[in-house]
């Protein structure tokens, strides 16, 4: 009788099958440890990589321009040096208008403090008697008569109030702990406060750098890969200029899309309202709606406290929000679409979580600033290397079968 072979058939696959599941586990767990790695390590030097990243972005914005100037016929040089030239009276006629409406808005509002504090003194009792008034018309209600409908759901919504206001006073005080604690670690990292807005000084000069050498950067970045001429290198070129683009196409239509929303909402609140501060919170939702949504959500708030103090009644608040909200839907269905497109292939929802979570992550300002170019960067070896990968290895199987 022959034996029969050892390791049998079935023996084999088991353990090849084992050894690919551990070879996989390792592969995991060495990407998850370098990924963890790198993280902590950008979280560590926010300091140093910060000014990287505001330059970067600056040069993807203004770059353009330079390259117009170098077009017809100037140099390198002279395009930087008027683009800096251009920037410094751009700020400083900003600052110019700023200066005097700020200062006749602040003495306006010192001369209006005793109105506006009246006003939400009138506006807090307001709505305390009203609560109060709720609250208590269920105590002198008739014990023998039965419970309508109406009445069922008073009583669940004081219920709920009440239960609401204990939730706020036992978690307010950490929400604001926390808060302190995010809004540090957005400016802080091994440098501190002072060593952040020290590193700030790096910005202009880097981007200097940045535009005098774009041409040079982009001609030979790909000499500086260690990896010899071959097929990989090939492809992780073409990765790494697809992602470029992308980020390049965001940046550029996300500038243009946050002016005009802060120029709708400014002209919206002018008009509508009549609120004060109104071309100072479009500035503002200008400014910082280079990170999606951040303007307009930042910029509510102050609008919603001016609008209370301004005015002392709960209208005019609300008629802001229904501006903010009116020009992110306008953003959303009419802006966006036509000015960034589809190019960058990512969901608003998606970008609006992916803004949250590098947040999170990478510890508040700088999360939110590569936000989309770190997602996008996962889109794209998503898109590239998954899904792409799996429809051409399908059409291969239907192909020679």
């Amino acid at each position: 009788m022959t034996p029969s072979p050892f390791p049998t058939l079935f023996q084999q696959k088991v353990c090849w099958a084992a050894l690919t599941c551990l070879a996989g586990l390792v592969i995991i767990l060495i990407v998850l440890g370098l990924g963890w790695t790198v993280l902590e390590a950008i979280k560590i030097f926010q300091a140093i990589l910060m000014p990287i990243a505001i330059a970067t972005v600056l040069t993807y914005l203004l770059n353009p321009i330079v390259s117009w100037l170098c077009r017809h016929g100037f140099s390198r040089m002279f395009g930087v040096v008027t683009v800096f030239a251009m920037l410094f009276f751009f700020i400083g006629g900003l600052v110019f208008w700023i200066g005097p409406t700020l200062q006749k808005q602040t003495n306006s509002f010192i001369k209006n403090l005793p109105d506006y504090t009246q006003h939400v003194q009138a506006i807090v009792t307001t709505s305390t008697d009203f609560i109060n008034r709720f609250m208590e018309s269920s105590q002198h209600r008739d014990g023998a008569t039965p419970l309508t409908q109406a009445d069922k759901i008073h009583d669940y919504t004081v219920t709920l109030m009440n239960e609401g206001v204990a939730w706020l006073q036992q978690k307010v005080p950490a929400m604001v702990e926390a808060l302190g604690r995010f809004a540090t670690s957005s400016i802080g990292g091994v440098f501190g406060i002072f060593g952040t807005l020290i590193s700030l000084i790096l910005v202009p000069i880097l981007l200097f750098f940045f535009l005098l050498k774009s041409t040079a950067i982009k001609e030979g970045w790909s000499y500086y890969l260690p990896l010899p001429s071959s097929p990989l290198k090939e492809e992780v070129v073409s990765l790494l200029l697809e992602i470029n683009n992308i980020i390049i196409t965001f940046f550029r239509g996300q500038l243009v899309v946050s002016f005009i929303d802060g120029t709708i909402i400014a002209t919206a609140l002018m008009i509508f309202v009549h609120l004060d501060f109104a071309p100072l919170l479009g500035l503002m939702v200008g400014i910082l709606g280079i990170v999606p949504y951040a303007g307009i959500i930042i910029s509510l708030i102050p609008a919603i406290l001016i609008a209370v103090a301004q005015f002392g009644d709960w209208w005019h608040p609300l008629l802001v929000t229904f501006i903010f909200l009116g020009a992110n839907n306008i953003d959303g269905i009419f802006i966006s679409p036509r000015i960034v497109g589809h190019s960058v292939g990512l969901h608003p929802l998606l970008i609006i979580l992916s803004v949250f979570t590098w947040s999170i992550i990478l510890g508040g300002l700088l999360g939110a600033l590569l936000a989309v170019p770190l997602t996008a960067t996962l889109f794209v070896f998503l898109r590239r290397y998954v899904w792409e990968g799996k429809e051409n290895f399908s059409k291969t199987n239907c192909s020679n079968s």
